[in-house]
Protein backbone atom coordinates (compact mmCIF):
# COMPACT_ATOMS: atom_id res chain seq x y z
CA UNK A 1 0.00 0.00 0.00
CA UNK A 2 1.65 3.87 -0.62
CA UNK A 3 2.84 5.09 2.35
CA UNK A 4 0.08 8.31 1.37
CA UNK A 5 -2.95 5.85 1.61
CA UNK A 6 -1.46 4.04 4.69
CA UNK A 7 -3.23 5.63 7.50
CA UNK A 8 -6.47 5.69 6.25
CA UNK A 9 -5.95 1.87 5.57
CA UNK A 10 -5.24 1.61 9.09
CA UNK A 11 -8.26 3.03 10.06
CA UNK A 12 -10.32 1.02 8.47
CA UNK A 13 -8.46 -1.95 9.36
CA UNK A 14 -8.38 -1.02 13.27
CA UNK A 15 -12.17 -1.09 13.67
CA UNK A 16 -12.23 -5.17 12.77
CA UNK A 17 -8.88 -5.61 14.30
CA UNK A 18 -8.35 -3.35 17.18
CA UNK A 19 -4.90 -5.36 18.46
CA UNK A 20 -3.43 -4.33 14.90
CA UNK A 21 -0.74 -1.72 15.17
CA UNK A 22 0.18 0.73 12.38
CA UNK A 23 3.87 -0.90 12.40
CA UNK A 24 2.17 -4.51 11.46
CA UNK A 25 1.41 -2.57 7.81
CA UNK A 26 3.60 -2.40 4.96
CA UNK A 27 3.66 -1.39 1.27
CA UNK A 28 2.98 -4.83 -0.66
CA UNK A 29 0.47 -5.16 -3.90
CA UNK A 30 -2.10 -7.93 -4.69
CA UNK A 31 -3.52 -8.98 -7.87
CA UNK A 32 -5.70 -11.83 -9.73
CA UNK A 33 -4.42 -14.99 -10.74
CA UNK A 34 -6.07 -16.92 -13.70
CA UNK A 35 -6.47 -21.00 -13.67
CA UNK A 36 -5.02 -22.15 -16.27
CA UNK A 37 -7.79 -24.08 -18.35
CA UNK A 38 -7.79 -26.83 -20.98
CA UNK A 39 -8.62 -25.26 -24.54
CA UNK A 40 -11.75 -27.65 -24.48
CA UNK A 41 -12.59 -28.32 -20.61
CA UNK A 42 -15.68 -26.48 -19.10
CA UNK A 43 -14.62 -23.03 -17.40
CA UNK A 44 -13.07 -23.93 -13.89
CA UNK A 45 -13.98 -21.58 -11.54
CA UNK A 46 -15.15 -21.67 -7.85
CA UNK A 47 -18.48 -22.73 -6.76
CA UNK A 48 -21.32 -21.60 -4.02
CA UNK A 49 -24.38 -23.78 -3.26
CA UNK A 50 -27.12 -23.68 -1.01
CA UNK A 51 -27.71 -27.28 -0.41
CA UNK A 52 -31.40 -26.84 0.94
CA UNK A 53 -32.63 -28.66 -2.44
CA UNK A 54 -30.65 -31.99 -1.46
CA UNK A 55 -32.11 -32.08 2.25
CA UNK A 56 -29.34 -29.94 3.91
CA UNK A 57 -31.02 -26.48 4.75
CA UNK A 58 -28.14 -24.51 6.01
CA UNK A 59 -25.17 -26.13 4.31
CA UNK A 60 -23.62 -23.60 2.32
CA UNK A 61 -20.70 -25.21 -0.35
CA UNK A 62 -17.52 -23.26 -0.76
CA UNK A 63 -15.71 -25.53 -3.60
CA UNK A 64 -12.64 -24.76 -5.20
CA UNK A 65 -11.86 -21.27 -3.69
CA UNK A 66 -8.17 -19.87 -4.24
CA UNK A 67 -7.24 -17.11 -5.75
CA UNK A 68 -9.34 -14.59 -7.12
CA UNK A 69 -11.95 -16.20 -4.52
CA UNK A 70 -9.92 -15.35 -1.60
CA UNK A 71 -10.08 -11.45 -2.89
CA UNK A 72 -13.18 -11.10 -2.63
CA UNK A 73 -13.69 -12.90 0.64
CA UNK A 74 -16.08 -10.73 2.10
CA UNK A 75 -18.46 -10.20 -0.52
CA UNK A 76 -18.62 -14.28 -0.59
CA UNK A 77 -19.39 -14.27 3.42
CA UNK A 78 -22.22 -11.46 3.09
CA UNK A 79 -23.63 -14.06 0.36
CA UNK A 80 -23.11 -16.93 2.85
CA UNK A 81 -24.81 -15.02 5.65
CA UNK A 82 -28.01 -14.05 3.10
CA UNK A 83 -28.20 -17.89 2.26
CA UNK A 84 -28.06 -18.88 5.58
CA UNK A 85 -30.14 -15.96 7.07
CA UNK A 86 -33.45 -17.99 6.69
CA UNK A 87 -32.18 -21.55 8.21
CA UNK A 88 -31.24 -20.17 11.53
Amino acid sequence: MANEHLEEFYQSAVSYLPFLNRSDLSADMAGIRPKIQAPDAPVADFIIRHEADRGLPGVINLVGIESPGLTCCLSIARLVGDLTAGCL
